[in-house]
């Protein structure tokens, strides 16, 4: 028991979060230098997407939650109660792989070690606000709120990309749309084409965009309006569209052309949406606003930890006077010693 509660000291788990963290960016860095390699070696172009990333990098963000969830524990608790925490959250996250609540083995693991390090967060929190004071406290409150925004971006980088839903529909202009994506459905109330840019060879501009407007329904209950344009580029040979964005507080709707046909009135309409991705966002700026804080904290406080290490004049005093006493008894002590031996001699 002694061995097992001697690992679990801060040392040794923000070494355990940063090797965990090494082994999450080398697997990222592979996957981005790949492609490049590939294609300056071999001039082979390959695409490495979330297929490749998401089963690698399940591990080490595991770790590395885990990890940082014991280092905020250790150094509050007892390593009893850390260790038992500890094992409390493997069989929680046991338990949500095998029961599956969310029926989403990355979403249920997501859950089942980031709301823990959210009350280990929440908690540390609540003890820094109230034990501690000045310096340490807002130096303390601004590296939570920077684990804050990181556990949120986590959060929401699992929920968003394993809970998001894609479609596509074929709509006719001026009809109500049957296909319904989750709860939303269009209908499309105008196209309208124009000629745009330069002459090119012998066309009269270089792009042909449509504009497509279109309603939003909720429920069949109108929500709102947004246009899209589909742009066909004579002078490159492609076509390009732009994007509708419409940012909730629980998701966003993202709604794009995929093709259409002007004389009949149809438009292909490719539509996702991204849930929680609030939580991406917040986390973000929560972090910055951490990493700000923390700058101006020390910035304004350089000497502070300094001051908090060193004794103040009245300990040096005290400090001085027990070091000159002890040498006093030490030389007392060795006359008295030297005094004894030379009666036992004599």
């Amino acid at each position: 028991m002694t061995e097992k509660e001697s690992l679990l000291t801060s040392k040794s788990t923000i070494f355990a979060a940063v090797i965990s963290f090494i082994l999450l960016a080398m697997v990222i860095l592979t996957g981005m230098v790949t492609p490049l390699l590939a294609k300056i070696l071999s001039g082979t172009e390959i695409m490495l997407g979330s297929e490749y990333f998401n089963p690698r990098t399940a591990l080490p963000t595991v770790l590395l939650i885990m990890a940082l969830t014991i280092c905020l524990l250790v150094s509050s608790v007892g390593p009893q109660k850390v260790l038992a925490a500890t094992s409390a959250l493997l069989l929680l996250l046991i338990s949500a792989v095998v029961v599956s609540p969310f029926s989403n083995t990355a979403v249920d693991v997501a859950m089942a070690l980031i709301i823990p390090a959210f009350m280990a967060t929440a908690y540390k929190i609540w003890l820094t606000a109230r034990d501690k004071k000045g310096y340490g406290k807002y130096r303390g409150l601004s590296a939570h709120l920077i684990h804050l925004g990181i556990l949120c971006i986590l959060l929401g980088v699992v929920l968003s990309s394993n809970m998001k839903l894609e479609d596509s529909a074929v709509y006719q202009a001026g009809e109500m749309g049957d296909r319904n994506i989750q709860d939303y459905s269009l209908k499309i109330t105008s196209m309208v084409s124009r000629l745009e840019g330069e002459p090119y060879q012998d066309r009269q501009a270089s792009s042909y965009i449509t504009r497509i407007d279109f309603d939003i329904y909720d429920q069949n209950r109108y929500s709102r309006s947004g246009s899209v344009e589909y742009i066909t580029d004579f002078k490159w040979g492609q076509t390009y569209t732009t994007t509708y964005i419409h940012r909730g507080l629980a998701e966003e709707l993202f709604i794009a052309p995929r093709a259409l046909d002007e004389k009949t009135g149809e438009v292909d309409m490719y539509v996702r949406i991204v849930p929680f991705i609030n939580l991406l966002w917040g986390g973000i700026y929560m972090m910055a606003l951490g990493i700000i804080a923390l700058l101006i904290v020390e910035h304004r406080n350089p000497r502070q930890s300094m001051t908090m290490v060193q004794p103040s004049g009245k300990e040096k005093d005290m400090a001085f006077f027990e070091k000159r006493y002890e040498r006093i008894m030490e030389q007392e002590i060795r006359r008295l010693r030297s005094g004894k031996n030379r009666r036992d001699n004599s």
